[in-house]
């Protein structure tokens, strides 16, 4: 006789499976190559997830924006990195006139929290300290009551959740983290931050010529703890909702969805 399986039971079904395949993820084989084995399989678990809770949503990005934004976990996901606004302005030949307080705000903030310190030692900031989307847009210039582009880009162009989107793209993709930086040893921090790196240009009788900068790093347990909370994210909106969470995935024979209804 079969027993019909309760909501309560397909959601720890769901939580079971993939919580297994978040192990995976932090399994030793997958911690090489700069971590990105594991960065990827998380991408793909965070992926998969964000199509349970959001299946009415056809696009990829905009389904796992939406997850982000669940995940009470990153409120920094909501913020703009300073490193990337200051290289916007540092980038853009035609700055709009009016755009003067929000470019001497943001190289103000940059230089108070990311001073270069002309040492080889490598320090690094959390992206707590980077600048909130609101202080951003009372100052961003509009037309029509929109915010305009400056260099090609928009405000929420700058911000985490899209740049945690370009990150899932560069591993997934192309197999590499995007940028320069690098995880701290066997010290990791459990959040996203900034890296002031060294690059050593020549060595003299005075000792190395070098030059620093700042990296932005997503380290791999950052990407494991968002998997971690969006499947209990999800688990506890179909709880909520009295939804199947298998239900956003297709199944049957054929390979594009619509085949099969």
């Amino acid at each position: 006789m079969n027993v019909q399986e309760t909501l309560e039971e397909k959601v720890d079904r769901f939580k079971v499976y993939y919580m297994e395949l978040i192990s995976t993820a932090e399994c030793e084989q997958n911690l090489t190559h700069q971590n990105v084995p594991s960065k990827i399989l998380c991408c793909s678990i965070f992926d998969a997830i964000s199509k349970s809770v959001f299946p009415e949503i056809t696009s990829n990005r905009e389904r796992y924006i939406s997850l982000v934004r669940r995940c009470d976990s990153w409120p920094e996901s909501k913020k703009v990195s300073l490193l990337h606004l200051v290289r916007l302005f540092e980038i853009t030949k035609n700055i709009p006139p009016n755009t003067n307080q929000l470019v001497e705000l943001a190289q103000q903030k940059f230089n108070r929290l990311f001073p270069i310190s002309n040492n080889l030692s490598s320090n690094h900031v959390p992206i707590s300290s980077d600048i909130n989307l609101e202080d951003i847009l009372t100052l961003w210039p509009k037309q029509n009551s929109t915010h305009i582009k400056i260099g090609g880009v928009k405000p929420h162009q700058l911000m985490h959740e899209n740049l945690l989107w370009l990150y899932r793209n560069s591993v997934v993709h192309e197999y590499r983290n995007p940028g320069q930086g690098f995880e701290l040893g066997q010290y990791v921090p459990e959040y996203a931050f900034y890296q002031e790196l060294s690059t050593i240009n020549s060595l003299t009788d005075k000792g190395f010529n070098f030059t620093n900068r700042w990296e932005l790093v997503y380290p791999v347990n950052f990407f494991i703890n968002l998997c971690k909370e969006a499947l209990n994210v999800a688990a506890l909106n179909h709880l909520e909702n009295q939804t199947c969470p298998f239900q956003g995935y297709s199944e049957g024979t054929y390979w594009l969805p619509n085949f099969n209804d």
